[in-house]
């Protein structure tokens, strides 16, 4: 379903991209567009061809980002 790219369009900067705690404090990596979870690291090398811009990305601020 995730697709490799090279450019900034990852699921980290997607407006589905969630991330929460879990257990022991590791986090747990969300898309909710596939309402599932996003394999460790994946994240930072692919997306899915739901991938939109974060309209607050858009304006210079993303916390899932940062």
């Amino acid at each position: 379903m995730l697709l490799k790219t090279r450019s900034r369009k990852v699921c980290m900067t997607c407006h589905f991209f969630r991330h929460h705690p879990g257990p022991n404090c590791i986090p747990l990596l969300t898309c909710q567009l596939h309402q599932g979870l996003i394999a460790h690291g994946e994240h930072l090398t692919h997306r899915c061809q739901g991938w939109t811009d974060d309209m607050v990305r858009q304006r210079g601020w993303a916390p899932e980002v940062a």
